[in-house]
């Protein structure tokens, strides 16, 4: 439905007015001033004008047609841009934060110099991983903003699954939460950075909503013509009401995590979308008190 606000700015609405006021006019003069032939100029009092403004009428049409395209797209990418530096703000400052915690070990005396080194090596290793998942990210974040198609590739889940399992780790650990995974080798046919994306996000969700001493099982299998990917954790479990309001929602919604970690609110509804664009979808079967299974589903490559 468009505004009348619009509607009286609209090229076409604007030819109209100017042929009748054209008419009223003539008719008007023709009050006043008797006309001999008082058709002819009838006609030509609605059709001088309509000559005149139609094709400007065009042309200011498809101006407006071309802004308001324009309009849509910027509106687009500012919520693009905006969702972006969510999941850069939100998936970057827990694995930053695990590197500060090393660094301030070791800066304010609390380990001795042997330990120090070894920390060192491992806080090196660590930000391998996460320089690694940067660039990762900001391509990923790139392809979105240009618009540009899925990359569809066949890849092995574990290619994925092992630098998020290396990245998220240490997040774990300092929950004394154990990760365990299995039968990763699958073949998946989808865009290998999406999958991440959704697979750090689940995780990350497992490690935020288990409380400490927990544990989380990755596992992957095939099934008709599809890999499954499940991170099964021992959580605090989502109740049916929360789980609808996450599949169905068109809002963003986000909990505390067991040690009152904050989430952006919108990770799950937009991995929900890129699975959507992936060909594949998300399970959620869960139950209060006695965990969570979320299992990712994706074509399986054909070799």
């Amino acid at each position: 439905m468009i505004p009348i606000k619009q509607r009286l700015y609209h090229p076409f609405f604007v030819v109209t007015i100017s042929v009748l006021l054209s008419i009223i006019s003539y008719v008007i003069a023709h009050y006043f001033i008797y006309w001999e032939d008082f058709w002819v100029g009838f006609f030509l009092s609605a059709l001088i004008p309509f000559v005149v403004s139609c094709p400007i009428a065009v042309i200011m049409d498809g101006y407006f047609k071309k802004i308001n395209k324009q309009k849509i797209e910027l509106e687009r990418l500012d919520s693009i841009n905006k969702k972006l530096f969510l999941l850069i703000s939100h998936d970057v400052r827990a694995p930053l934060n695990t590197l500060k915690g090393m660094i301030d070990l070791i800066t304010n005396d609390v380990i001795d110099s042997q330990e120090s080194k070894l920390y060192l090596k491992q806080l090196s290793i660590k930000f391998e991983h996460v320089n690694s998942f940067l660039d990762g990210l900001l391509d990923w974040s790139k392809r979105q903003t240009q618009d540009k198609p899925i990359e569809f590739t066949s890849f092995n889940s574990a290619e994925a699954i092992k630098p998020i399992y290396n990245l998220l780790e240490p997040i774990a650990l300092s929950k004394e939460i154990t990760i365990s995974t299995k039968n990763l080798n699958n073949i998946i046919y989808a865009d290998m950075e999406s999958y991440s994306f959704v697979l750090r996000n689940v995780l990350h969700n497992a490690i935020k909503f288990t409380p400490k001493h927990g544990t989380i099982q990755i596992d992957t299998i095939k099934r008709d013509g599809h890999i499954y990917t499940s991170i099964l954790d021992s959580g605090v479990g989502i109740s049916e009401k929360e789980i609808k309001k996450i599949l169905e929602g068109d809002n963003w919604y986000t909990t505390e995590g067991t040690l009152q970690e904050r989430g952006s609110g919108f990770g799950l509804r937009t991995c929900i979308y890129y699975l959507k664009k992936n060909n594949g979808k998300i399970l959620i079967e869960s139950e209060l008190n006695k965990g969570t299974k979320m299992t990712i589903i994706l074509p399986e490559a054909k070799l």
